[in-house]
């Protein structure tokens, strides 16, 4: 039984990824979760996140990425397809730019400095920055592809680090 079911667990982690927890969603209600206190968002910190956000053209990159990664699960759960539009209303419903950018701009202000978002919004306003923008996320993947092909070679040596687990795990709760 538990071998069961840490090998579906282990399975469904590895084919669905993080965004697994968002499709099927969570056990618990997130509001239950902590939220971590923020510094106050002063005038200056929120201008400054709203400049970059705009050089970023975060409200479309925001929208976009849940939009492919609605996509991309759809395709590894093709049961998924029929509800596709009831997903993407719910993702939309409640990313609206709107009313997410100043939560942002809060979180932005805990990693960096008015100035220090200036400066980025600089860099991100130049030809370089918004090669950048195009060229890192693309590289990104392929950096995770060549991860999952040389973790892809050696699935033999985690299945048996599972299996072993699950005698181990197995043989105690029969003690």
């Amino acid at each position: 039984m538990i071998k069961i079911t840490l090998k579906t667990l282990l399975a469904a982690s590895l084919m669905l990824g993080g965004t697994s927890a968002l499709m099927a969603g969570p056990k618990t209600a997130p509001a239950t979760a902590k939220t971590p206190k923020l510094k106050p968002l002063t005038p200056e910190l929120e201008k400054a996140a709203y400049a970059l956000f705009d050089v970023l053209k975060m409200k479309e990159g925001i929208r976009s990425a849940l939009d492919r990664s609605l996509e991309i699960q759809i395709k590894r759960q093709p049961a998924m397809a029929p509800y596709e539009d009831i997903y993407k209303n719910f993702f939309h419903k409640y990313t609206k730019w709107d009313e997410m950018k100043k939560d942002l701009a809060k979180l932005y202000a805990q990693a960096f400095t008015a100035q220090e978002m200036q400066e980025l919004t600089k860099f991100y306003s130049t030809k370089i920055g918004q090669k950048s923008l195009t060229v890192l996320p693309r590289l990104t993947q392929l950096s995770m592809m060549l991860a999952q092909q040389r973790i892809a070679k050696h699935a033999d040596e985690l299945k048996k680090a599972v299996a072993q687990k699950a005698k181990e795990l197995e043989a105690k709760a029969k003690k």
